[in-house]
C-alpha cells in the first residue's frame, strides 16, 4: 500500500495548540491527527521521524513556553495559569512544569 507523505510542519502545530490556548481548550494530538487525516500513531511516527521530538512533548513545550510568558507578564496566579495553558489541573501543571524548566513555577514569579 502506498501512503501519500504527511506534511506536518513545528509551525502547523505551534499554530493549532496556541488557538487551544486562545479557546481555553486543552491541545488534544488526537485532534490534531483527525485535521491531517490520520491515525494519532501516524502522525506521532512521522513526528518523531522528522523532527526528533514526540508530538506531545512538543505540545507540552509550547504549553509551558506560554506558561512562562504568562507567569512573567500577568498577575494571574500559577493555578490559573496552568489552566489558561490548556493543564486539567494544578498538581499536572506544577508536574509538567517542574519536570520540563526544573523548578517550580511559583519560583518563577
Amino acid at each position: 500500500m502506498c501512503r501519500m507523505a504527511l506534511n506536518v510542519r513545528k509551525v502547523d502545530v505551534a499554530r493549532y495548540v496556541a488557538d487551544c490556548l486562545r479557546r481555553e481548550d486543552p491541545p488534544r494530538a488526537s485532534e490534531l491527527a483527525m485535521y491531517y487525516g490520520v491515525t494519532l500513531s501516524h502522525l506521532s511516527r512521522t513526528f518523531r521521524s522528522r523532527y526528533g521530538v514526540t508530538l506531545s512533548a512538543f505540545i507540552k513545550s509550547v504549553q509551558l513556553r506560554r506558561a512562562e510568558m504568562l507567569l512573567r507578564e500577568s498577575t494571574l496566579d500559577t493555578t490559573h495559569v496552568g489552566y489558561a495553558c490548556g493543564f486539567g489541573t494544578r498538581r499536572s501543571f506544577f508536574r509538567a512544569y517542574r519536570r520540563v524548566i526544573g523548578c517550580s513555577p511559583r519560583t518563577r514569579r
